[in-house]
């Protein structure tokens, strides 16, 4: 992995933190207002625990890939280039592995004891937005990513640009699903879909919807909302 791979990661990165601070601000701005899908109420966390909680998942993260660059790098991303059509299966393929073991983690994580002490801590926030998709605690923040180094471990070693737009799929998508936006142009249409399943995963079906991303996993195993 050269220097210039890491200033594109750190590149996505920044990216994604501006596009998570737009849509955290475009919720509550009278502007958008009549395009929420819920009007979020008075949460039950302060915004100072948001804070330090959010942070602390982003330094963890961070601190995460970290270790895995370090010690496992090989196994995931690869050296040589590949033709545009190999960056397309490998994207595909390393995301819709993701997502279907993701699906069993998330659906396990609503087993009543994890959701008690682990991912209930998530859904706490009962009108999410942008900003909460890492209000987490810290096992689900890394058996989350976990999963998804092992997906591309299991696909892979991918080529550099491979694991960067799959880094940054994963990352946007995660973020757009907690937007509680439904945006009027056509070019939104994918990310209002993710949003409204999510929301209503939130919402009025705690059981539903457990996939992120592929909406088959939901439809293949009866859980679709």
């Amino acid at each position: 992995m050269t220097p210039g791979f890491f200033i594109a990661l750190g590149v996505i990165l920044l990216v994604d933190g501006m596009v998570m601070a737009f849509f955290a601000w475009a919720v509550h701005s009278p502007r958008f207002a009549q395009y929420r899908i819920r009007t979020p109420d008075r949460q039950r966390i302060s915004n100072g625990r948001k804070a330090v909680n959010i942070s602390l998942n982003g330094l963890l993260a961070i601190s995460l890939f970290a270790f895995v660059f370090v010690y496992f790098g090989d196994a995931l991303v690869g050296e040589e280039r590949v033709p545009p059509v190999m960056v397309f299966g490998e994207v595909l393929a390393s995301l819709m592995l993701y997502d279907f073991m993701y699906y069993f983690l998330h659906r396990g994580m609503h087993n009543p004891k994890l959701m008690k002490y682990v991912h209930g801590v998530h859904h706490y926030v009962r009108f999410p937005t942008s900003a909460e998709s890492i209000f987490l605690h810290p096992a689900e923040n890394i058996a989350g990513l976990g999963l998804l180094c092992v997906a591309i471990s299991i696909v892979g070693p991918i080529s550099p640009v491979s694991f960067l737009a799959v880094f940054f799929i994963h990352h946007i998508v995660n973020i757009l699903v907690h937007s509680n936006l439904v945006l009027p142009h056509p070019m939104f249409k994918l990310f209002n879909f993710w949003a409204i399943k999510h929301d209503l995963h939130h919402g009025k079906h705690l059981n539903k919807n457990y996939a992120s991303i592929f909406p088959f996993w939901d439809q293949m195993f009866g859980t679709d909302a």
